[in-house]
């Protein structure tokens, strides 16, 4: 009797261990997972999101807060925790829209550290978004300065527009390498992997 106790123990011990094993890097063999201390070891190619632009950034307009004119710019300086980035999805939103269908747009510059690294156009029927945008390009060193610019004029009676200054513009941000964790920092990540 005792034997099949002990068996039916270990058996359970077994099972138990198994349920209960983590497979920290989600390839279906675990626990596989080898950790170096002071090394990331995720993903490089990650997004990274910067909430662009808010009132704490810098806002030049000829009529604050329209845009319509040449010129018209907000700008901040942001980083973003990877060694460079190389790719920017924008999402805009808008708090007024008064362009008018079949002559109103506006053409803006995304630019980072005074790089145009693309341009898009906000339409009337964009509403007030949100306003999507894509664009791949040379790698770029965070911290740096982050700007939409207005490259047109829109027509006289063609309306304008207004950005956002709450919080929910985002630019989402993909890169290259990460930064080294410290060797300390890995140590104490390593304790509970």
């Amino acid at each position: 009797m005792r034997n099949w106790a002990v068996w039916v123990f270990a058996l359970m011990m077994v099972s138990l261990g198994t349920a209960y094993a983590v497979d920290l890097n989600n390839d279906g063999v675990s626990p596989d997972e080898i950790v170096f201390p002071g090394i990331y070891a995720g993903p490089t190619d990650r997004d990274e999101v910067v909430t662009f632009p808010t009132s704490q950034d810098t806002w030049q307009m000829t009529y604050y807060p329209y845009w319509w004119n040449y010129g018209d710019t907000v700008y901040g300086t942001h980083t973003v925790p990877l060694g460079e980035v190389t790719h920017a999805d924008i999402t805009l939103y808008l708090t007024y829209n008064s362009l008018v269908p079949g002559c109103g747009f506006c053409t803006i510059d995304f630019r980072i550290a005074g790089t145009t690294v693309g341009t898009f156009q906000v339409f009337p029927e964009d509403g007030y978004g949100p306003i999507n945008a894509s664009f791949d390009f040379a790698p770029k060193a965070p911290p740096f300065e982050l700007r939409y610019f207005e490259v047109t004029t829109v027509a006289g009676g063609c309306g304008s527009i207004t950005l956002d200054e709450s919080g929910r513009n985002t630019i989402s941000f993909r890169g290259g390498p990460s930064p080294t964790v410290s060797t300390t920092w890995g140590e104490v990540k390593a304790l509970f992997q």
